[in-house]
């Protein structure tokens, strides 16, 4: 019997070829490569919730995303397979039919996703095959934290603090040049089928590493950067935000891809509050993504971090109206409808939308962060939950009572009520 050897490659939410340290490993090794990519199953909420967990807008955004990294491995000589079934079991089968030595994957996120990464980890195990995974996700990696993640400041402010006194060199690597072969047999394989989606509008956004890198340096090209601090609480239109989020939700590009540019940007043009609010808010996603590694369930439990429920009423008929738009608050109707329809909400909306389920309507937050789980095109589990807990104040904000005016925020954000006009002649039917 031959020694295994080569390697299989777990695509999850990286889907990109640039900063990928497991395909620069598997360029030094002996044997084949074998991609993957596993597609989630369309399972509903818990609770009385049944809408499923991943919408119509990020599943087409996922289908594009697929298809430009199978084109760009192809380039390479290589493939993606799209497959159904459980990763645990599959992965295994497939190393074992194929003759390979390690899967090299992603570290994954959130609690589901790590005990399906622990149960394959058991698996290979068992078969004397090795598992090696990588932080994807973070700008900083973890061993690049100035502490031990049982440390993690519970406030965003002093963890800002730590990292900016201690800032690390931020290296890039680059897109791989060459790739090994595919596994003899390899071509026997057969994706499962992608089901095209067609949607009136999804924001303006299309999935895939080529889109985002030319997103990323559109971006950078005009003078967008340097007046981002005055434009981010927009609400309508395509330059208010930077609008990476979709792309850097799915791993179509690494943040560590868009750090560099901005610093590049910061030596060619200038360097003023804006683009340190760019870096500012890369920060913030990290910290989302370190306190949900160091809490884990936590950060979906009605309680969050602090483990102090508030109150709250469940009444279904009440968020169905918030979910539609159909509250009869301009403001918040007209940001409701923008996520329905579109799969994207700006910044500003999105905290006026949480604030007003939890504080003004009393409803359970965790039915708001699986509503927009759903909706959103850039849903990353990590500040999805984080921002609600945190509006909610279960999470990781010192102020106990994060509430917002809608109509003090409608006067200061939509002064000529254009956006609310917008939307306004727009009816959800379900």
């Amino acid at each position: 019997m031959s020694v295994p050897q080569g390697s299989l490659f777990w695509f999850r939410t990286d889907l990109r070829l640039h900063e990928q340290i497991g395909l620069h490993a598997a360029q030094n090794q002996a044997g084949p490569l074998l991609c993957v990519y596993f597609v989630e199953p369309e399972s509903p909420n818990i609770g009385p919730l049944s809408f499923p967990r991943q919408g119509p807008f990020r599943r087409r955004f996922i289908e594009q995303s697929l298809a430009d990294l199978k084109s760009q491995l192809q380039v390479l000589g290589q493939e993606l397979y799209v497959l159904e079934g459980s990763p645990s079991k599959t992965i295994p089968e497939l190393m074992l039919r194929f003759g390979l030595k390690t899967c090299r994957m992603e570290h994954s996120k959130a609690p589901f996703e790590k005990r399906e990464e622990n149960a394959l980890r058991l698996e290979l195990k068992a078969l004397g095959l090795d598992c090696e995974t990588y932080a994807s996700h973070p700008l900083i990696a973890p061993d690049q934290l100035p502490f031990e993640l049982n440390r993690l400041p519970d406030v965003f402010t002093a963890f800002r603090h730590k990292v900016e006194a201690e800032f690390p060199e931020i290296q890039l690597l680059g897109s791989p040049g060459a790739l090994p072969s595919l596994p003899a047999g390899a071509e026997a394989l057969v994706s499962s089928p992608r089901q095209g989606h067609v949607l009136s509008d999804s924001a303006g956004f299309q999935g895939g590493e080529s889109a985002g890198l030319a997103h990323l340096s559109a971006y950078f090209e005009g003078n967008r950067a340097s007046a981002y601090k005055e434009t981010r609480n927009g609400l309508q239109g395509d330059h208010y935000s930077t609008r990476f989020s979709p792309w850097l939700a799915q791993g179509n590009l690494s943040p560590r891809k868009i750090w560099a540019e901005l610093k590049l940007y910061e030596a060619r043009v200038a360097a003023n509050e804006s683009t340190y609010w760019i870096g500012f808010e890369l920060l913030w996603r990290d910290y989302f993504y370190y306190a949900m590694q160091k809490y884990g369930s936590l950060f979906f439990a009605l309680g969050g971090i602090r483990q102090r429920p508030p109150e709250h009423q469940s009444d279904l008929s009440r968020f169905e109206a918030w979910r539609l738009g159909k509250t009869g608050q301009p403001f918040i109707d007209a940001c409701m409808k923008e996520l329905h329809q579109t799969g994207f909400l700006s910044n500003r909306g999105r905290q006026n939308a949480s604030s007003y389920l939890v504080h003004g309507l009393k409803l359970d937050w965790c039915w708001g962060a699986a509503w927009f789980e759903n909706r959103l095109i850039d849903y990353d589990p990590c500040s999805n939950y984080g921002n609600w807990a945190y509006v909610a104040g279960v999470g990781n904000d010192p102020r106990p009572n994060r509430v917002f005016n809608p109509e003090r925020q409608a006067e200061m954000y939509d002064p000529d009520k254009a956006y609310q006009q917008a939307w306004s002649q727009v009816c959800i039917l379900e």
